[in-house]
Order: C-alpha cells, then structure tokens, then sequence
C-alpha cells in the first residue's frame, strides 16, 4: 500500500471518530506521491486549520494538482522549491517551476474542518488533544526530512511534538529535532512579511540549520 492509500484509510478513520455535526472533513497529505519519491528532500509544511468558514469537505491534493490560488498556497510553493533546489534567485522562479514544487511537498493542516480567516487558538489545541493520535500517524505515513511550521506559539506546537530542545538558529527562528526530521518553527503563509524577505530568511535559517555548527547543536 502506498503513503496516499494510507492516508486515505487513516482520514476514513480519523472521520469516523469525529462527531457528525464538526463540519466537513478537509484531507491533506502528500500532494503528488509519484513527485515526493522523486524530490531531494521530503518536505511537510505543517499549519493550523482550513480557511473554509462554511465547512465543507474537501481535499488539498485534489485542489493543489490543479492550480494555486492566492497568497497562501503561492508562499508555500516559494518556500517548496526553495527547499528542494538551494534557494535560486526568488524573482526568478517561473508559475510553472511554483506548480510542480508545491506538488513536490506534504501538507497537512492540524484541524480538519474549516475555520474563518482567523485561528481560533483554543479549538486549535482542543482538536489537537482530541485527535493527536491521528495526527502523529499522519506524519508518520509521511516519513518527512524536513517540517516547516507556521502554528504560531509554543503551547501548540508542545500540544503536537510534546517537549522537543529547541535551539535558537541565529536568525529568531526556532529549530529542534522530531524523530527523523529537522524542525524549523516559522512564520505562517499568510504572514504580512514581504515574499522575497520569507524566502530569503528561510534560505539562512535552512543553511544554518544544516551546517557543521547547528549539527552540533543538536548532539549538546
């Protein structure tokens, strides 16, 4: 069985245990399995929930093989291909090279079901407690090298990683080690930070975190 059958059969579950009056179910995960294998680095961007006020079910995979729209989805497919090809030029990266580079990645949202334009950070973490289980199975199937948060806070992120040794990078962005994956706690998609400005502080954070000396950090 596939990581995406996987999932599929962990949401159908993850969906059963949920009260029926929640709202509709949105599904994430990897974005284009055939495209993951293929990328140099396997990447999960990790936010909190769903910008769907009226709550109906849906499926980033399905909605991000045909196209991005709005500024939520274009960082995070600027920040993708960033990862996986050493940070080119930023006003340089074709609509074409941002399409395929978000379909490289996984996503996966805390909550499932949909919330307005602002997180309320107590359902937030009351979804997170109710169904923590399911989320770590998720980023198991998935098998990351890299997680890139935007959930904005250290109670949330305890709720999800439990207590990790968070290091400072050099640049007031956090970064810790969660199993196998290297950890860096960034700014949410929908920040107001200029594109160009995100993407170049996320190329200092990554090549700092991947140096000799953040590597040793990690062994302190």
């Amino acid at each position: 069985m596939n990581k995406t059958a996987q999932l599929n059969a962990l949401f159908e579950q993850w969906k059963q245990a949920m009260p029926p009056n929640e709202g509709g179910f949105v599904a994430d995960g990897i974005i284009d399995e055939q495209l993951f294998n293929q990328a140099s680095k396997k990447i999960l961007f990790i936010t909190k929930e769903p910008n769907n006020p009226k709550q109906v079910a849906g499926d980033f995979r399905e909605w991000w093989q045909q196209r991005l729209e709005g500024g939520f989805s274009l960082r995070i497919a600027e920040w993708a291909h960033g990862l996986l090809h050493d940070f080119p030029v930023f006003d340089r990266i074709s609509q074409e090279q941002h399409h395929e580079a978000i379909r490289s990645i996984a996503f996966m949202n805390l909550k499932k079901v949909g919330g307005g334009g602002t997180a309320v950070g107590s359902s937030i973490i009351e979804h997170v407690r109710n169904y923590h289980h399911y989320l770590l199975q998720e980023i198991d199937i998935i098998q990351p090298d890299i997680i890139i948060t935007g959930i904005s806070g250290k109670p949330l992120r305890e709720e999800l990683f439990g207590k990790l040794d968070w290091k400072a990078s050099g640049y007031g962005i956090e970064i810790a080690q969660f199993n196998n994956a290297k950890v860096i706690d960034f700014y949410h998609p929908s920040s107001r930070n200029a594109p160009a400005a995100a993407y170049c502080l996320l190329e200092r954070v990554v090549k700092a975190l991947f140096s000799s000396v953040p590597q040793n950090r990690f062994n302190d």
